[in-house]
Order: structure tokens, then sequence, then C-alpha cells
């Protein structure tokens, strides 16, 4: 027994479990203290932060002839894959996402009408007022006035149609895109990126009849319009 406790209390067993159980040193320094984390803090995260993407900038695209596109004309196009339309007002053209960001309508072939001196285009399905120039929805606040409730000001609900950038040179007119991004990650996102490539829902554009790509149009149904109760009107657009 004597020798068993002798053997377990040797110089060389202290020195053997010191050196178990001391830290190595840090080369740049001492170890430092390691405090245990508060009872709620919430778990590190492993995940490495994404890289960023790398931005492109779109190419100029023509997307046709000055001639084809008069004051209060429109020409519906596919540029990259995005649905746009170009309308002519006053002389200056604009751009704008061709299908509404609301539920996908044909924003590109609704009516011009003016809201507070600003050039608006009317989706045809749920009748939202985007700002041709620089895709703001507007909407119109109710005031309760001498007992009854009244029509108020107009004010921007923001940015909820993506416009683009155009112009004419030659005789022809040119689109540049203000994104190719579709996904609704991206930093600069605006809703209608969610339906600007769908091909079921520009083609209501690209293929309206004329009379949909006037300044004014007042038949229903023709274009794709859907009615008071949101149904879909059946023939050209059967969806």
């Amino acid at each position: 027994m004597k020798l068993f406790r002798s053997l377990f209390s040797s110089p060389g067993c202290e020195e053997a479990k010191g050196q178990a159980t001391t830290p190595t040193p840090s080369v740049h320094g001492p170890t430092p203290k390691v405090e245990p984390p508060p009872a709620n803090a919430a778990p590190a995260s492993t995940s490495e932060p994404a890289p960023e993407e790398s931005k492109q900038t779109p190419s100029p695209t023509c997307v046709g002839d000055s001639v084809t596109c008069p004051e209060g004309a429109r020409l519906q196009a596919k540029v990259e894959g995005r649905y746009v339309t170009i309308i002519r007002l006053d002389g200056k053209l604009a751009c704008i996402d061709a299908i509404c960001f609301h539920a996908g309508g044909p924003l590109g072939i609704g009516d011009i009408e003016d809201v507070n001196g600003r050039k608006c285009i009317v989706c045809p399905w749920h009748f939202y007022k985007i700002d041709v120039e620089s895709g703001d929805k507007y909407y119109q606040t109710m005031e309760f006035k001498e007992g009854k409730m009244q029509a108020g000001e107009w004010k921007s609900n923001g940015v909820r149609q993506r416009t683009h950038k155009t112009w004419e040179e030659g005789g022809k007119i040119y689109v540049q895109l203000s994104t190719y991004e579709r996904r609704p990650s991206h930093a600069d996102y605006v809703e209608s990126d969610g339906y600007a490539f769908d091909e079921k829902c520009g083609d209501r554009c690209l293929n309206s009849p004329p009379s949909a790509n006037k300044l004014k149009v007042h038949s229903a149904g023709a274009d794709g319009r859907k009615p008071p109760s949101g149904q879909v009107l059946r023939g050209q657009y059967r969806t």
C-alpha cells in the first residue's frame, strides 16, 4: 500500500497533472480570460456573411422607330426578358414596367390620368394610379367635413413600379433597364420586379389590340380588363 501511494504522490505525477490542465499560452501574448456567456445570450452565428453581388449595368436596347410612337401612343416591348411599356406624353418618352406590381395586371395598356399635375397610368384591373415617370403609386385620402366624408388630398404609397431610362437617337427609341435583378433579395427591389418577367402576364400587353395602346381606352373587356367582380373576361386573354 505504501508503495502504491508513493507512486501516485511522486513529484513527476503532480507535474504531469499540472501540465495537462494548464492552457498553452498564445504565441501572441497571454491567454485571455474566457467568461461564460449570459444565460439569455443568443447562439453565435456560424454562417459566413454572403458575398456582395456584382452589379451589372444593362446595355441599351433599340425597341423601335420613333415614328411608331407618336404623342399619346405607346410601345410594348420585351427587353432582356423584362416586359416594359414606352409611352410618349407631352412630347417626352417614359418607360415603366408593363405588368402591374399588385396582381400582374396589364398596366401598360391602362388609361392615362392627371393626378395633381402628374401623369399616371391606371391599371385596368384594380385602377391603381401609377406615376409614369417615378413609379409612385398614388391614393386619395378621405376627410370628414361638414358632417360627411369627402375626398381629400392625393398622397404617395412610395415607388411600387420600376421605371427605366428611355431616349431617342437617330430616329430610334432606346431603353436601358435600371436592373437585371428579379429576386426580392436584392437591395433596390421594387415590387413590380416580382411580375416583370412573367410571360403569361406580359403577353396581355404585347398582344393587346391597337385600341388598347391609345391615350384613352373606353371599351371594357377587349383590352384584358377585369369587370367589377374581379374575374378575367373570357376571350383573347383566357387564363
